[in-house]
This record gives C-alpha cells, sequence and structure tokens, in this order.
C-alpha cells in the first residue's frame, strides 16, 4: 500500500484571493507560449501581480516556500484559478527562479508545456518513461531544481496518478533492503548521463545520490553507456539495476489523483516522480500544464 498525500503538505488558497489574482492578470495582455522564453516579460508579469497585489501573493509565495522545505519536499495547492493565457501560472513559477525550457519546438518543447498521453516518450522496456520514478532534466548538466504542474483535465478513467518518493526515504530503503555497501557506492561512484543535443550531447558524470539529493532517470543512463567512452563495472550495474527494482517496490511513494485546477510545485532534487498508466482502451483528454524553474 502507497502512502497519501499528506494534509501538511497541501494549501487552499481562500476564494477572495483567488479571484484577485484572477482579475490582476487579467489586466495584462495575452502572450504567445514562446514569449515566455523572455526573462524579462516573466519578470514583468511577476512584478505586475506584486504591485496589485502585494500582500496576499507574497503570504501564498512564504507558505509554499515553507510547506516545500520539508517532507514530501512537494506542495498541492487547491482553489486558484488559471487564466487560459497562463499568466497567473508563470507569475507564481517567477516567484521561485527563472522559467527555463529545452529550444522552443511545439508540441515537445514549450516554456509552458503542455503534458498529453499522446506526447509522452515510449519506453524501451514498455510503457512511457513517465511511468518510472524519474528526475527531470537528468539529461542537463545540472538539472533543475524545482518543477511544477497544473491539472486542466483529469484521466477519466482515473488513471495518471500522481506519485513522488522523497530522497530520505531512497535512502533508508537501499539501506535496509541493499545494505550499507550499495548506499555507499551509489554516493561515491559518479554514473554517466546522455546530455540532450541542446546542451551538445556527450556524457556528465555524477552520481545517483548524495546526503540531501537524488538524480535518477535510468535510460538517461542508459543512452549514456552506448558511447564508447562511458563504462561502468559490473557491481555498479548490478547495483543500479537493484536500485530502481528498490525504488519501484516502495511503499514510501506518495501516491494521489490531481482534479482540475490543482497546482503542484515539486524540488526536483530532492524528490523523484512518475505517473501511473493510462488505459489504452480509449483515448484519454489528460492534460497537464508543466514548467522547469531554475533558480536564482
Amino acid at each position: 500500500m502507497l502512502t497519501p498525500f499528506p494534509d501538511s503538505g497541501r494549501i487552499d488558497v481562500p476564494p477572495a484571493l483567488a479571484g484577485e489574482l484572477l482579475s490582476t492578470v487579467q489586466r495584462l495582455p495575452l502572450f504567445e507560449n514562446q514569449e515566455f522564453y523572455s526573462p524579462a516579460l516573466q519578470e514583468l508579469i511577476l512584478n505586475h501581480v506584486r504591485e496589485f497585489c502585494a500582500d496576499g501573493f507574497n503570504d501564498l509565495v512564504s507558505l509554499i516556500r515553507e510547506r516545500i522545505a520539508g517532507w514530501p519536499y512537494c506542495v498541492l495547492i487547491r482553489g486558484l484559478s488559471f487564466d487560459e493565457g497562463n499568466r497567473l501560472f508563470v507569475a507564481i513559477n517567477r516567484a521561485f527562479g527563472e522559467l527555463v525550457a529545452r529550444p522552443y519546438e511545439k508540441p515537445r518543447a514549450q516554456l509552458v508545456h503542455y503534458i498529453q498521453p499522446g506526447t509522452d516518450l515510449l519506453s524501451s522496456r514498455g510503457g512511457h518513461e513517465s511511468e518510472r520514478l524519474h528526475t527531470d532534466t537528468a539529461d542537463w548538466v545540472t538539472p533543475v531544481e524545482v518543477i511544477s504542474m497544473v491539472c486542466v483535465r483529469a484521466d477519466g478513467g482515473g488513471g495518471g496518478r500522481s506519485r513522488v518518493l522523497d530522497v530520505a526515504a531512497v535512502r533508508d530503503e537501499v539501506q535496509r533492503r541493499l545494505g550499507k555497501a550499495a548506499l555507499d557506492l551509489l554516493e561515491s561512484q559518479s554514473v554517466p548521463w546522455q546530455l540532450a543535443p541542446y546542451w551538445g550531447g556527450g556524457v556528465k558524470w555524477r552520481p545517483v545520490l548524495t546526503a540531501q539529493s537524488i538524480c535518477w532517470r535510468r535510460y538517461t543512463i542508459d543512452l549514456a553507456l552506448e558511447l564508447e567512452d562511458a563504462r561502468l563495472s559490473d557491481e555498479m550495474l548490478n547495483v543500479l539495476d537493484a536500485f530502481e527494482k528498490v525504488i519501484a517496490d516502495s511503499d514510501r511513494t506518495v501516491d494521489f489523483l490531481m482534479r482540475e485546477g490543482e497546482f503542484l510545485i515539486s524540488d526536483n532534487t530532492r524528490t523523484i516522480h512518475a505517473r501511473t498508466p493510462i488505459s489504452a482502451g480509449n483515448p484519454s483528454d489528460r492534460l497537464m500544464i508543466r514548467s522547469w524553474i531554475r533558480i536564482l
């Protein structure tokens, strides 16, 4: 049995504040998704909201910071009303850092990214890569620190449940089930990560675990291992296989279904995340909006 999302990680926004935030961003013009790549525009939107809704907005941001700093290192916000132009989404995210993305290429690459089942990356091991616990932007030189997501439409069949596992739970599970030697190896030995083509390709070496952080996306490591200069010992490969099974089987994974309008912000360095499969019987209209945030 998995772990339900804790009440301590939830924030309910009062209707009056939600209405004030929505009316504030609606005073701004609409922008194209590609325009949001501009840090100056992100800052303009943030400053606009802070000018007209300073106390309520700043209090909300402070509360999010407080909640995300503790277990489960993510916060689920309910009660906000998001505009179709994504200006409020950009404003809240920009309060935590700069929104970043891979180079613009619709539909797979947008700063405000639309996630639909039809564009999910297929896994060579069956299903989709998003169904396996992972770190976002593991194929970057340095993964982003914060990720966020809004549910626009949930899957009608109840699929696509969100799952989050934190680094402290991972370390405990590894030590308990694989032993301290395996934990030490995951901390001390760097593994290769295939960098995205827009980073120039090649390999970045870093460990899977540190005392306070985790980076994990197995297929990114597997891609790197196909390169001539990227090699790992049989011992390390066996530990990686065992590690993947341990995290997949952990009952300490927080499991929850995001509903329409719910907003999730997660620490991408202290958690790994996934979604459950979506039934292949009927096309799903599940739609999520995501952003990646680099702390300034």
